[in-house]
This record gives structure tokens, sequence and C-alpha cells, in this order.
């Protein structure tokens, strides 16, 4: 994808995505650690300032703005890789993105990982992820719980919510969601 698709993509399976029509731009925020952040509204509305460009349109060859783009520059680097795997805001919205499986699917992992896989990929999970991915889910969703324990904050649900934020944060990383056949 594109780097404004992706960006809307992220933003659209954490639910999170505003599809309000025209208007002002959505102005951009930089942080101290320098990443610069936009807003929830789609890409096309993201202000474009030459300083200050969204890290992760940037990150993902959005095209120059000054003074025209004849071509779009394609890369694969591994700064984006690492982007998407440890930026907070990418976190947070497979966060967005579990709550959302979480309302729609329930406490089932099998039921989860249906509910990701569609909504992510628009397609159902072969047998083999689908064991892979509940597997996963047990795995991760017992880890979580001894972790919590041992952190005096013992909760099955908050387990469960770590586990599926994992998977959800590894599909929206995987190359059937970055990549359009």
């Amino acid at each position: 994808m594109e780097a404004e698709e992706l960006r809307d993509s992220l933003l659209w399976v954490a639910s999170q995505l505003d599809e309000t029509r025209f208007g002002p731009a959505e102005p951009v925020k930089a942080r101290p650690d320098g990443l610069v952040l936009s807003g929830k509204r789609r890409s096309v509305y993201v202000q474009q300032l030459r300083k200050q460009p969204p890290s992760l349109l940037e990150s993902f060859d959005m095209p120059a703005m000054n003074p025209n783009c004849l071509q779009r520059s394609e890369s694969l680097v591994a700064p984006q890789a690492l982007h998407l795997l440890n930026d907070t805001a990418v976190r947070e919205m497979a966060a967005q993105f579990a709550d959302r499986v979480l309302q729609v699917a329930g406490d089932k992992p099998a039921q989860q990982v249906q509910q990701v896989y569609w909504t992510a990929l628009s397609r159902p999970p072969s047998a083999e992820e689908q064991e892979a991915c509940v597997q996963m889910l047990t795995r991760m969703t017992g880890q979580w719980t001894k972790n919590l324990a041992t952190a005096g904050k013992p909760s099955e649900t908050e387990a469960t919510r770590k586990a599926l934020t994992t998977l959800c944060h590894t599909v929206m990383n995987s190359a059937v969601f970055l990549y359009i056949d």
C-alpha cells in the first residue's frame, strides 16, 4: 500500500478513522522524541508541512510536496518495519483493534481470530493460520495472566486483551496486510 492508504487502513481497523469530508486540514503535532503525528481524519486531509511531515507517511514514501511530485518513490527498508513495530501510536491502534474484535467476537479465541482476519484482511484465516493463532492466543493469555499476577494485578480479562492486542499488532505488521496482490 502507499503511505496514505496504509495510514488510513491502520486507523480503520482500529475503528479510529474519521471519514468526515471537506473542511480544514488536520494539523500535525511534533512529539518531543521527534516523531510527527497527525489526527484521525483521512490522510488526504492531513496538513502538509515541509519541515514536519507525519512520520508514518514519511517512512512509507509519501510523495514530496515541493515543488511537485512527478513520480512517487517506492522503497522497502528496515525503518518501515521498525516504525510499525515500535511506534506508540501503532501499538495504540493495535489495542483499539483488539477492543473492536472483543466487542464483536467475545472471549472465544477461535472467533477472535476469525474476526481479526475478516476485519484486517477481508478473508477468513486458513486452517493452518487459525490453528497457529489460537495456540498463540492461548499461550500469550497464559503468559500475561502470570505476568499480571506477579505484578499484583491479576485479571483474566486484561490478559486476554493484551494477548489479542499482540495478535492484532502482528497482523497489522504482516505482509498480507501491507501488500495488495
